[in-house]
């Protein structure tokens, strides 16, 4: 067959936007992705805004001539947010923008089911990834990563000398709100709480669930105000969050502990010296 036949010319682009795929994806970098985007993403012929004459430009896929909108999440189809790919994947087959675009010959076909298929392996990906390092619950750091990042900095401390802090911060009362409330409720505050503390760290800090409703902040900050300033800065979000739910018959507190990890320390020691010091701080 002519090397410059649509099917071998097809079959060749096809080869070539996979192994770039394969590629990019053992560098497990969003900017990877995306530029595996640009590169297969060519103009499409059919534009399901001019094509169904929508004007809604708050649709992520309004105006967008590189772009297969059934890829796209959120998508305002019929006057209302589609959610992800995969939720709205079967509406979108059946769509006429989609047929129109996927069904002009075997070979598009073909193609367009895979980069479909590439699609979704990289958003469970992503998924998977984000389980693995997040709390599903508080979506701050869970404590698999924790474990994965303080031994790069055990060992940098063993190399040059570092210090750096391991601050603890508990719930106060948590488990009375659990009993009192409920469990639904406890769920809540400890989302709204892990809101809060997130406001309150610097970008340079490592905030994780430790467990239960204790969380744990690393931070390479060692001085002696350290805790003192991070403390200040949770409770003035608390204040604020405190004065917006002020028709809550609780109150959103958290108990402090702080401890500095150097040089021939062990970590857990140093995690219970901050716990401890967390409990001296509780409320009586």
């Amino acid at each position: 067959m002519d090397n410059n036949h649509p099917l071998v010319m097809a079959l060749k682009n096809l080869t070539r936007d996979l192994r770039l795929f394969i590629e990019l994806s053992l560098k497990e970098a969003d900017a990877s992705w995306e530029e595996w985007l640009r590169w297969i993403l060519k103009e499409s012929e059919v534009k399901c805004w001019e094509k169904k004459n929508c004007s809604n430009k708050g649709c992520p896929a309004h105006g967008n001539r590189d772009v297969r909108c059934w890829l796209v999440a959120g998508t305002m189809c019929g006057g209302k947010a589609q959610g992800e790919f995969a939720i709205k994947y079967k509406s979108c087959t059946e769509c006429e923008v989609y047929q129109e675009a996927v069904f002009k010959d075997p070979v598009t076909e073909v193609y367009e089911h895979v980069v479909t298929l590439v699609h979704s392996l990289r958003l469970t990906q992503d998924r998977l990834k984000t389980m693995a390092v997040r709390d599903s619950l508080t979506g701050v750091y869970n404590r698999n990563f924790f474990n994965e990042i303080i031994a790069n900095e055990i060992e940098r401390t063993k190399r040059y000398g570092d210090k750096f802090s391991i601050v603890i911060m508990d719930i106060d009362n948590f488990k009375q709100i659990n009993d009192v409330y409920g469990h639904l409720i406890g769920d809540w505050i400890l989302r709204e709480c892990a809101a809060t503390l997130s406001k309150s760290v610097r970008s340079s800090d490592l905030l994780v669930r430790f467990g239960g409703d204790e969380f744990l902040v690393l931070t390479l900050e060692t001085d002696s105000g350290t805790c003192d300033a991070l403390t200040t800065r949770v409770n003035e979000h608390l204040s604020s969050w405190n004065r917006e739910h002020a028709d809550h018959d609780y109150r959103l507190s958290v108990s402090v502990g702080c401890a500095v990890f150097e040089q021939g320390k062990d970590l857990m020691e140093v995690i219970k010296e901050a716990d401890f010091r967390m409990y001296e701080n509780k409320p009586r």
